[in-house]
């Protein structure tokens, strides 16, 4: 009697114990069918050093996940050590607890862009930046004079920033954006310096650099960029003043569209009409091939260029020429 009574115990126990797994089993294959897809809530985000708990009681609140205990149940089951990778994620429509706690997991954030463009300046890039919505910024911090760590020893930002297509996960922190700028800068620029040609007058990547950002001014035509370099250069040669009139915008506090001879007169740091050599910073940030120019400039012997009425340029060897120039294509 005694031994029939273990046996029937030791039965219900494991009835009771498949029982209680396949409940189980149940509670949580829930989460691996349950939709959670909803337009209002289909973007969210993941704060940096936020623990599992609180992003878990977070998305509970938004309704993407029904029970946090049951989420927990899952994820330790599937991971012992679970971390969340923060930025920001989207829902698909066929989205479920299961798979969206995966995607927390590997990280399969959403990939935001922003485009820095060729010839932007400084305080054009942190304003674009800052109208995004997709940065995180200090409004007291002043972004546009902060610089940042590079090998090439910069006087200010201006010229700092690559221009590119920069994708991340909305989010990051402004710091970090324009420290990835300003490494990616350091690396076009270094890598141009070093196959220079060692007869240019730079002494040093920056004052290649400032080159670069006044003939990206000059020209979009990339056929012109190595010319217009080649003029500079002769010019800077033969102690000549550059008088290019990008830079002397670039050192006017109110340009309004015209240069005026007021404005030539002005003396500054960066009125190449007035000062001899190059200015003192880059005026804007230079693509690759305005930088390739600087490095490598056409071997020409012209020293003048006015536009003409197509949006090119002339470009003579002597005065003489560049004043005929100027007369046809400037009256």
């Amino acid at each position: 009697m005694n031994n029939l009574n273990k046996i029937n115990l030791i039965k219900i126990f494991f009835l009771l114990s498949a029982i209680i797994i396949l409940m189980l089993l149940s509670y949580l294959n829930f989460s691996l069918k349950k939709n959670i897809y909803d337009e209002d809530s289909k973007f969210f985000y993941i704060n940096q050093g936020d623990s599992i708990s609180k992003t878990l009681k977070e998305l509970e609140s938004v309704n993407l996940f029904d029970s946090v205990l049951r989420t927990k149940i899952i994820l330790y089951l599937h991971d012992i050590n679970p971390r969340f990778v923060s930025g920001k994620y989207f829902t698909s429509k066929n989205e479920t607890e299961y798979s969206m706690l995966i995607k927390l997991l590997d990280g399969k954030v959403v990939q935001d862009s922003i485009i820095v463009f060729e010839g932007t300046t400084q305080s054009e890039i942190i304003s674009t930046l800052k109208k995004s919505n997709l940065v995180k910024y200090l409004d007291e911090e002043n972004y546009v004079k902060k610089i940042y760590p590079s090998k090439i020893k910069y006087l200010s930002s201006e010229g700092s920033c690559f221009p590119d297509t920069y994708k991340f996960s909305s989010g990051i922190d402004i710091d970090n954006f324009l420290m990835n700028c300003v490494k990616r800068m350091e690396k076009i620029v270094l890598k141009y310096w070093n196959s220079r040609d060692y007869s240019l007058p730079y002494k040093s990547p920056y004052e290649m650099l400032i080159m670069a950002s006044i003939i990206e001014k000059e020209t979009s035509l990339e056929y012109e960029k190595p010319i217009i370099s080649s003029v500079f250069v002769n010019r800077l040669n033969k102690n000549m003043r550059l008088q290019a009139d990008p830079t002397v915008i670039y050192g006017m506090k109110n340009y309004k569209g015209n240069i005026t001879k007021k404005d030539l007169k002005e003396i500054n740091e960066y009125n190449t009409y007035k000062i001899d050599g190059l200015p003192k910073t880059p005026i804007c940030s230079p693509g690759e091939i305005s930088i390739k120019a600087a490095s490598n400039p056409e071997n020409s012997e012209y020293l003048y260029f006015v536009a003409n009425d197509k949006g090119k340029h002339i470009f003579s060897k002597n005065y003489r020429d560049h004043v005929n120039a100027v007369n046809k294509y400037q009256k």
